[in-house]
């Protein structure tokens, strides 16, 4: 499957996603610009380069490798130092190349054998990671990747499932939805888009009903009052929300709600 495309827009939307894959502090992306650089001489593009802000701090090359590649170090590092030639930069600098597994390493290349035992090139393998790491958002996108094609349907189920819960944000929702139906489409390419669309119409009907809550409950800011669940109610019966739903999101039980419902058409009356 073709992820160079997928890994810009990944980083790109969540950059903490690097560190956490190295194992650092995720917050550490705060000072960090992302972006694809291409290198002029022989059209060479990085996949993906994380400009530090500070002097100090490490410059980090990615690459995501998913085919097996006998000279791919060759062409990497190649691409690195022309880089490292045109901008000079003057921080230290890291490459990091992910692989799906190490089947598609084609292993330490005896030109740069001082760059692996330096520690200047790290690899990092998504099929090795632990499973608390890929649990843990927004990794768990990456599972789609190395698992099954019987599988990647229930993990990306899952992913939507728990997205209200793990991302506030609706843009941010909106991108994860979209990387996750590239993925598929790239994963399953016997499938169009509209029918995984339609295969996660429910789910993706939860997270929009999720959100519209969030917006009601925002205008109301005082939370857990008596008064302040009422009003949300109410707004909720306006807008022909079933009972089991205001129930769900206000805490009122249905006789409470039917009551409000009652008084709302008496004073229509």
């Amino acid at each position: 499957m073709k992820t160079d495309s997928f890994f810009y827009r990944f980083f790109s939307e969540f950059p903490e996603a690097f560190f956490m894959l190295l194992g650092e502090n995720e917050q550490k992306a705060g000072s960090y610009n992302f972006t694809s650089v291409e290198v002029k001489e022989q059209a060479f593009r990085l996949d993906g380069v994380f400009q530090p802000a500070k002097r100090g701090d490490i410059l980090y090359f990615f690459e995501a490798q998913f085919n097996r590649e006998d000279d791919f170090y060759l062409r990497f590092f190649g691409e690195v130092a022309v880089y490292l030639r045109q901008n000079q930069p003057e921080n230290p600098w890291r490459a990091v190349v992910l692989f799906p597994g190490e089947a598609s390493d084609p292993g330490i290349h005896p030109h740069y054998q001082e760059f692996f035992e330096s520690g200047r090139v790290m690899r990092v393998y998504l099929a090795g990671l632990p499973e608390a790491a890929l649990g843990k958002f927004p990794l768990n996108l990456l599972k789609i990747i190395i698992d099954s094609k019987k599988k990647v349907l229930s993990a990306a189920e899952e992913i939507i499932r728990r997205l209200p819960e793990q991302v506030r944000d609706e843009k941010a929702q909106e991108a994860i939805v979209e990387l996750l139906i590239n993925l598929l489409l790239s994963k399953l390419p016997k499938m169009s888009r509209k029918e995984i669309e339609k295969m996660f119409e429910p789910l993706l009907s939860d997270v929009k009903k999720s959100r519209f809550y969030r917006e009601i409950a925002n205008e109301n800011k005082k939370e857990g009052k008596k008064e302040e669940k009422r009003q949300i109610a109410k707004t909720l019966l306006r807008k022909k929300m079933s009972l089991d739903f205001i129930s769900e999101v206000t805490g009122l039980s249905q006789e409470e709600i039917r009551a409000l419902k009652k008084g709302l058409a008496a004073r229509k009356n």
